[in-house]
This record gives C-alpha cells, sequence and structure tokens, in this order.
C-alpha cells in the first residue's frame, strides 16, 4: 500500500496487525539506485512504539499520519535500532512540541553525538535536498545489554546483539515469536562492523536462532525467513573456514587485503549462486570484500 514520499505500508510482512512493515524506497542517480530501508510501528494497548525513523523528518511525518488513529490513550515511544543514518535520521519528527523518549543501546549516544555523525549529515545535506530537514536528535533512554517495554498485550524485549556495528540491537515479541533483527540480517549477505565485530555477529545470529522465531523481520532484503539466520551464520562460517586455509599457507600484506574475496578463492557470484531474487551487485559485492577481509584481519590478529 503506497502512502506518499516514497514510503510504503506492507502488510504481507507482518503476520499480525498490531505490528506494521514502512518500506522506505529511494531512488536517486548515483549513490541511492536500488535502497530499500524498513521500519516497524507496533501497536500495543499501553503504547505505540516506532521502530526505526527512516531517512528523514518527512519519512516520519507519513508513517505517523497512517497510525494516527491509534496513538490516543497511548504513549508514543521511538526506538533507534542503531544510529546509521538509515535507521535514525527521521529522529527530527520527534523533537520539540513532538518529543518523545527515543531509547537505544548505550553507545548510539556517543555515536550520535560524534563528529563523524555530524560531518556526514553536513555532507549529505550539501549534496542530496532530501536531507536538508534532518536534525541529530540522540537517545534520551539507554541501555547497555537488555531492556523491556512491557505493552499489555504484548511486550518488546531490546537486546544488544553487535556484528553489524557496536550499538546495534535487536526487539524480540514473545507472545509473537517475532524477531525484528534489523542490520544484524540481511539479504543476501550481513555486513560486518570492523575485525573485531566477527566472533561478536556469530554470537548474535546464533542468539536468534536459540530464540526459536516463527518470523524474522530485518531491515534490508524483503525476507521474514528464520533460514536466512542460518545462511547469514553459514556464510560467515564459510569465509572463516577459507580464510584457515588460505593462511595456513600464506600472510598477505595489506595492498592484497584490498581484494580479499579473490584471495581465498570465494567470489560474490558464487556465494549469490542459489539465489533466485536480484540483488544490488556493486553494493553486496563491496559488503563481501568487506566481510572477507574482517574475518581476515581478525583470524591475523590472533595468530
Amino acid at each position: 500500500m503506497f502512502l506518499a514520499g516514497g514510503i510504503t505500508r506492507m502488510p504481507d510482512m507482518s503476520a499480525d496487525e498490531r505490528v506494521r512493515v514502512y518500506r522506505r524506497s529511494l531512488q536517486m542517480e548515483g549513490e541511492f539506485e536500488q535502497m530499500e530501508v524498513d521500519s516497524y510501528v507496533v501497536v500495543t494497548q499501553c503504547f505505540v512504539a516506532v521502530l526505526d525513523t527512516l531517512l528523514c523528518p518527512e519519512d516520519m511525518q507519513v508513517v505517523m499520519q497512517d497510525v494516527q488513529g491509534m496513538l490516543p490513550g497511548r504513549q508514543l515511544l521511538v526506538v533507534n535500532s542503531h544510529a546509521d543514518w538509515d535507521h535514525c535520521w527521521g529522529n527530527g519528527y520527534f523533537s520539540g512540541t513532538r518529543a518523545v523518549p527515543v531509547i537505544a543501546q548505550d553507545y548510539g549516544l556517543t555515536r550520535q553525538y560524534s563528529e563523524e555523525a555530524l560531518t556526514e549529515l553536513r555532507v549529505y545535506q550539501q549534496r542530496y535536498p532530501l536531507f536538508r530537514n534532518v536534525v541529530l536528535v540522540a537517545p534520551t533512554i539507554t541501555f547497555a545489554q537488555r531492556l523491556t517495554l512491557h505493552g499489555g498485550d504484548l511486550s518488546i524485549e531490546l537486546f544488544a546483539a553487535p556484528g553489524h556495528q557496536r550499538d546495534h540491537i535487536a526487539a524480540w515479541m514473545p507472545e509473537l515469536r517475532l524477531l525484528l533483527a534489523f542490520d544484524a540480517v540481511e539479504m543476501p549477505v550481513p555486513i560486518l562492523e570492523n575485525a573485531e565485530s566477527v566472533p561478536l555477529m556469530q554470537q548474535t545470529l546464533e542468539r536468534f536462532l536459540a530464540l526459536h522465531p516463527q518470523r524474522v523481520l530485518c531491515s534490508h532484503g524483503k525476507t521474514t525467513d528464520i533460514e536466512q539466520v542460518e545462511r547469514n551464520l553459514e556464510y560467515l562460517r564459510e569465509i572463516e573456514r577459507r580464510c584457515q586455509r588460505f593462511l595456513a599457507a600464506y600472510h598477505p600484506s595489506a595492498a592484497e587485503l584490498e581484494l580479499p574475496a579473490a584471495l581465498i578463492g570465494y567470489s560474490f557470484e558464487e556465494v549469490i549462486a542459489q539465489l533466485a531474487e536480484p540483488v544490488d551487485h556493486i553494493f553486496y559485492s563491496w559488503a563481501h570484500d568487506n566481510n572477507v577481509r574482517c574475518v581476515l584481519q581478525w583470524l591475523m590478529n590472533r595468530s
């Protein structure tokens, strides 16, 4: 159901009417030609929670107009899964007279106040009119490992899920056996933050599987499939196996790590060989090289 401004409500992504999925599509020449990112609105007896705020305040205006009939008598809350720009730059809608509690992991507060975040925003605003009204609105409530929101009929268990980013969290709704994995799960491949994040991402995915969810939603990739968690985990383990074999015989230079997938003989074409769905080849081939480089560096740092 197309709403406005590149926002579409995706009823088929949720098996329960209390959980709404909103997809932001971005089509621009150059950097953003096939980008999509999802946000979620969870309506409980006690509160309405917006989980991730998409790209800009205008995005959130569209979403909030769609759910305005559900707001009376309920507390409005915002949750940021992590501080990447495509997940929290809509926070500015919830400021001033519309200010509400914004919840995130502790390190998300640090990232939002960082010079890196300010510089990134300035660069994007200079290049793209879409971001002209974005302001950085930091979390007002943070937690380290776990925080549960009790809504009466539904609860949302927020927990640390690092790997993609240090401040990344996931949301588990036990009554629905629904996991919001955000960027920790992705189709075709997840994206590691750095070498230190390799074991953290594997532990995060293992924790997801231990929950035995019936449905998994992720921010990119259009999947609701628990098997995507398994595929992501096996993908990272396959990279590790091939890296271990490679490093047993050879120690690469920094220059050679510029093309790491070729070093270990694991091309992106092999990774996606069994996929029927089209993927953004340029972006995800970069992501694959990044992941292999992270695993190689992690293993070399351990030796």
